[in-house]
């Protein structure tokens, strides 16, 4: 959050000029988030673009919260990135994590593997088992923002991370291949 957040709020329900800053600020962050959610760059910057949109002509609406315009601003992004999805009836998964070149070391080859795996295990959640699973761990927003962009109590984000997390659990689990899971039924 920014330190002069409020402020700034206040001056962009006076004048739209004034959005520019939050704009500045949250847009990289929103992007990261839409782009992980929808899997397409294309789509991430189509739902960044209404997200801000739509902020800005309901910032006289809005009305501060502890946590922050972060947290309005994600729930936005979200609802529309789940609208887009629902429109699009999730088409095809794109890279989560970038087109990096594979290194010549076997510690990268296994890193890459690795969010290759997570990637495709992702990509078969229900959107809002990925969602929150992206707001949570990939955004690294705290518990208590979760909440507050999902519109539920913290205690239910436990609840439904624990669930998402062993629904990934399972999606990681059938990746394996059959001697190992059948050796550690139990991987974590």
């Amino acid at each position: 959050m920014l330190d002069n957040e409020k402020l700034l709020v206040e001056q962009a329900r006076q004048n739209p000029a004034a959005f520019a800053a939050l704009y500045d600020h949250y847009v990289d962050r929103i992007f990261a988030y839409t782009a992980r959610l929808m899997q397409d760059e294309a789509a991430a910057q189509d739902v960044t673009a209404v997200t801000f949109e739509k902020a800005l002509k309901q910032i006289r609406r809005y009305e501060w919260q502890d946590h922050g315009f972060g947290p309005w601003l994600y729930r936005i992004a979200r609802n529309e990135a789940l609208s887009k999805l629902r429109r699009q009836k999730w088409l095809s998964p794109k890279s989560w994590f970038g087109s990096t070149e594979l290194r010549a070391t076997e510690t990268a080859v296994q890193t890459r593997q690795t969010r290759q795996t997570i990637h495709r295990a992702l990509a078969r959640l229900r959107p809002k088992d990925r969602d929150i699973i992206v707001l949570r761990y990939l955004e690294e927003l705290p518990s208590e923002e979760v909440a507050e962009i999902l519109a539920c109590s913290p205690d239910n984000v436990y609840v439904r991370l624990h669930r998402a997390l062993a629904r990934l659990r399972a999606e990681l689990e059938s990746d394996l291949p059959a001697p190992v899971r059948e050796v550690n039924p139990h991987v974590s």
